[in-house]
């Protein structure tokens, strides 16, 4: 079983440097932390797969073929850091914007252009962004082992968690057990499945009961307070983002504001131009304006909507410097600290090496 050496830890102590002064960030600071960050999304992602595998054997061991494997993971999946992009960057550029429009489309209709640009490798990068990471043939397998019927599913579970767990789980997901309770502790061919990955599963108690979990996996730093760096941000962008709103509204798309984090509601809003468009309950969205309303084409309107808020931002000047100063801000906020993702990462790899090495050895 491979470990992260305790001397990681000491290290984050003695490179983090003992300064009160403000850390001066350079240009290759910014890359160095930032391609540090990618590598442990990456392979944060891999190692919940290679767990999934892991598990897969076990349960094929057993007779079962076919598997829910959004479960064989913990339903554990990584935030997806794809670099230090501004709240602005949202707003898709000029060339963006008459290429995919704000994206919305892409799922939101059945048309062969849509089923295209689903598999397009630049419209891909443009959403990953928004996007987590995800295996679309986990669903596909997830519908298979559904249709296998509740004997199989009932035994597969038994066999996964462990008869006790696999029951506790069962009325609790049927909203029973909203008591406080202990929860069982992992069985079956989950318990196998963390223990040689790694090396043991985590109690943790709580007021109302303890409950058993993996290792987190997320990095201590991939969200460094984003609300209170885009007030920062905003301060030094205060004049273009009126200007840019101000643009918008005179574009006929009417009052729009950022958010506490800096984002703007454009999916909610272009949800509604289609059919089943996702809920804006609990999003304070502007209201449809008449062109949107009255649309015969979705589709058109949508990318007409982004290629002005594209413009927009453009000719206000929210393009200029905006992701430079974003990222330095990030950066100074996580370079005292930057051992730490450094003992992250090594864990993430010793976790992913355990996996790799049974996988190996069967």
């Amino acid at each position: 079983m491979r470990r992260t050496a305790a001397v990681l830890a000491a290290a984050s102590l003695v490179l983090a440097g003992c300064s009160d002064e403000p850390a001066e960030v350079t240009d290759d600071d910014v890359a160095r932390i930032e391609q540090s960050l990618e590598q442990g999304s990456e392979l944060a992602w891999e190692l919940t797969q290679a767990e999934a595998r892991v598990a897969a054997m076990c349960m094929q061991d057993q007779g079962f073929t076919v598997h829910d494997r959004n479960l064989m993971h913990g339903r554990m999946v990584p935030h997806r850091f794809e670099g230090f992009d501004s709240p602005y960057a949202r707003i898709p550029t000029v060339e963006q914007a008459g290429k995919f429009g704000f994206g919305h489309w892409v799922f939101a209709t059945e048309t062969d252009a849509a089923l295209a640009m689903r598999e397009d490798l630049d419209y891909l990068d443009f959403a990953s962004a928004e996007a987590s990471w995800d295996d679309p043939a986990e669903y596909e397998e997830y519908l298979e082992w559904k249709a296998l019927g509740e004997d199989y599913q009932r035994e597969w579970l038994d066999a996964f968690h462990g008869p006790e767990r696999a029951a506790y789980l069962e009325e609790r997901n049927s909203g029973g057990g909203e008591e406080p309770a202990d929860e069982p502790p992992f069985g079956g061919c989950e318990l196998e499945a963390i223990e040689i990955v790694y090396g043991e599963p985590v109690h943790l108690e709580r007021e109302w009961g303890s409950f058993w979990a993996r290792p987190d996996l997320e990095s201590p730093l991939t969200w460094v307070g984003d609300g209170e760096l885009y007030e920062e941000l905003s301060v030094q962008y205060i004049d273009q983002e009126q200007a840019f709103l101000d643009c918008v509204e005179e574009r006929g798309h009417g009052q729009w504001r950022f958010d506490d984090f800096g984002y703007l509601p454009v999916p909610w809003y272009v949800g509604q131009f289609y059919e089943g468009g996702a809920s804006v309950e609990g999003v304070e969205v502007p209201a449809l304006s008449d062109a949107a309303e009255d649309a015969d084409d979705p589709v058109a309107f949508e990318f007409a909507m982004a290629l002005d808020f594209a413009e927009c931002a453009e000719s206000a000047g929210l393009r200029d410097g905006a992701e430079e100063t974003w990222a330095r801000m990030y950066v100074e906020q996580m370079i005292d600290r930057e051992a730490e993702v450094y003992a992250w990462e090594q864990q993430i790899e010793d976790y992913l090496a355990n996996a790799q090495d049974h996988l190996a050895d069967e």
